[in-house]
């Protein structure tokens, strides 16, 4: 399991935010409210060489003694990974199956673009290649 200190996390909880949600919009508000939860990376890390590749907004991962800290300057990005660490308390396969599933519970799935997906897809090959 990989520890994620910036945040404490709980899928259930983030599955009830969305449960009363109708349109897009109000998904949209709490998916942006998510992104407010995570705390920011320190300055130090938001380096080039931990900057992932792929994705259009600026996300940054960095993985120390078995800490994995994410930030991006998008925060529907923020929201996002809120989301994927969330689904990180299994091996990073089921993980990565448990967030796409979770994304089509939440009726985000189809509202992200494609530049959107690349992007999260960038995202779990760079935290699959920490196991």
């Amino acid at each position: 399991m990989i520890n994620t200190p910036q945040i404490e996390l709980d899928l259930e909880a983030i599955t009830q935010r969305f449960s009363d949600c109708g349109a897009w919009e109000e998904r949209y508000r709490q998916l942006l409210l998510l992104a407010k939860q995570l705390k920011p990376m320190d300055v130090s890390l938001k380096i080039e060489e931990k900057q992932i590749e792929g994705c259009e907004s600026e996300v940054w991962l960095h993985f120390h003694d078995n800490k994995l800290y994410v930030d991006s300057n998008a925060r529907i990005i923020k929201g996002l990974l809120v989301i994927v660490l969330a689904c990180l308390n299994k091996p990073t396969k089921e993980a990565k199956a448990l967030f796409n599933h979770t994304l089509q519970e939440l009726g985000l799935a189809h509202h992200l673009s494609e530049s959107r997906n690349n992007g999260i897809s960038a995202i779990w090959r760079e935290i699959s290649s920490l196991d």
